[in-house]
């Protein structure tokens, strides 16, 4: 899990929380962990989506975020 600080357009800061989901399968030989995709949301539980170009998008509002740098 990690945290990050990210801005909005009018200045408002934001705490993004991310994580990675793992799937396991079983066989003959074992089982195996797979990994899985990453997720966000914010620290109230709103979901947030990764933009192609680095952002992020709170789902809900449509307002757009950028990680900002430390």
């Amino acid at each position: 899990m990690e945290r990050f600080q990210a801005r909005a357009e009018d200045g408002t800061v934001r705490t993004i929380i991310a994580w990675q989901t793992f799937a396991r399968t079983g066989g003959l030989s074992g089982s195996h962990i797979l990994k899985g995709q990453h997720r966000f949301s914010l620290l109230n539980g709103k979901g947030v989506a990764q933009l192609e170009g680095g952002g992020f998008q709170v789902i809900e509002s449509g307002e757009v975020l950028h990680r900002i740098a430390v």
